[in-house]
């Protein structure tokens, strides 16, 4: 499957807000890898929210004029 534009838009905003979550935090900020899982884990979520969101379309009896 290949990405739409909108779901790269979705990760990138996604990782984004949760390293500035915690850039502002007190601590220490994230460091390269932390950030290189915060960005994977950030496409996985953003992944099956669409693909439960195509499943939430198909269960709904959306079948167009044909049904």
């Amino acid at each position: 499957m290949k990405p739409s534009p909108i779901a790269l838009a979705a990760t990138l905003a996604l990782s984004l807000g949760v390293w500035a979550f915690f850039y502002v935090s007190p601590g220490t900020p994230l460091n390269a890898s932390e950030t290189a899982v915060v960005v994977g884990v950030s496409a996985v979520v953003v992944f099956l929210a669409r693909r439960g969101w195509v499943w939430l379309r198909g269960a709904r009896g959306d079948r167009g004029p044909h049904a």
